[in-house]
């Protein structure tokens, strides 16, 4: 009899919170109902964006249920999870402004204004009380939040730490021209023989958005090194991932020829095949020698496009050429040149 009366103290010890006390994730709520709850309550609003079937996403589990997690979150924020699978999630993240490439990312949100104060994305490894405790102090403390941020830069904070938050905040908030700023002074300061380690791996995943930096160069120069701290199709990925941003975001409108050229041998430097480094480059190589006034040198790379592409261009393919040619440039050989060879053969 005692035993089982033991056993029931426990068990409501442990749901009232005496023997463990985890994050407390409002559950069958909505993010409207836990923004209204974090204005009730004069807290801050926490929202994990996560996966369920993200392996690293689950493994956070047993650290939401630490006691000095738990206390630190469920004392200062309203906590919120967002599955990032469901489109209503895409659409709230679309008007939060919030670009999310990983997961989990860590949200912290004033809920008047619904500004973002603090974020951070998070690999594996970074898998510790120490680190999820850190951001939530960060977004706590008035001083740590982001609208500190440049004045703490223009004052001389260089410290690694800060680079790297604001770094990373900049990239979750889509400001290219900060993270890519953030981004190189954080390489100043971060030692060469940090370079091949998992943590400067998770930097060119999870922060960086640009290819023209140190510790970009030396990954991309020592794939093999990262090959056997990581996964090869993971390593893979992260390089993708650095020239796609670069090729589809506003700065490919300011590369420079010599830009261009790192770029491309970066590129040759990760195997990838020359037809491809050119159907990649095209435009913005083209672009760039048309406002040159180098119109004949850009029809000569687009002619290079056309060798290499898998079959050769129907009418619409002919029609696109055609009128790039004419949006870019009024140059009368280029434009015979383009008639020619390309508009004649666009559609009627």
């Amino acid at each position: 009899m005692r035993s089982i009366k033991f056993i029931v103290i426990l068990s409501f010890l442990a749901s009232s919170g005496f023997a463990q006390k985890r994050i407390n994730f409002l559950k069958n709520s909505n993010l409207n109902s836990a923004i209204t709850s974090a204005k009730q309550q004069n807290k801050l609003l926490f929202v994990e964006v996560y996966a369920p079937d993200c392996h690293v996403c689950n493994s956070f589990k047993g650290t939401f249920a630490q006691p000095q997690v738990g206390t630190l979150y469920n004392t200062h924020f309203v906590n919120y999870q967002l599955d990032i699978r469901k489109p209503e999630s895409q659409r709230i993240l679309q008007q939060l402004k919030v670009i999310i490439n990983a997961t989990p990312t860590f949200l912290f949100f004033e809920p008047k204004t619904m500004k973002l104060v603090q974020a951070k994305a998070f690999g594996e490894r970074e898998n510790t009380i120490l680190n999820v405790n850190s951001i939530a102090q960060k977004a706590a403390n008035p001083a740590e939040q982001s609208s500190n941020f440049a004045t703490k830069y223009k004052s001389g904070d260089r410290g690694f730490a800060f680079l790297l938050n604001y770094a990373q905040f900049a990239r979750l908030t889509a400001d290219t021209a900060t993270n890519i700023k953030m981004v190189n002074e954080l390489v100043k300061v971060m030692p060469t023989n940090q370079y091949t380690s998992q943590s400067a791996l998770n930097i060119i995943q999870m922060v960086m958005m640009n290819n023209n930096n140190a510790l970009f160069e030396y990954f991309v120069s020592h794939l093999a090194q990262y090959n056997r701290i990581a996964d090869p199709g993971l390593v893979k990925m992260i390089y993708e991932n650095v020239f796609q941003i670069v090729m589809t975001s506003s700065q490919v409108n300011k590369l420079t020829s010599a830009d261009l050229k790192r770029l491309k041998d970066q590129m040759a430097k990760c195997e990838i095949d020359k037809g491809s480094i050119i159907r990649r480059t095209w435009m913005a190589e083209s672009t760039l020698l048309f406002k040159q006034k180098k119109a004949m040198a850009a029809i000569k790379v687009i002619e290079g496009l056309i060798d290499v592409l898998p079959s050769a261009p129907g009418p619409k393919e002919y029609q696109y050429l055609c009128d790039f040619v004419k949006s870019k440039s009024k140059d009368k050989a280029a434009l015979k040149f383009a008639q020619t060879n390309w508009c004649k053969f666009g559609l009627k």
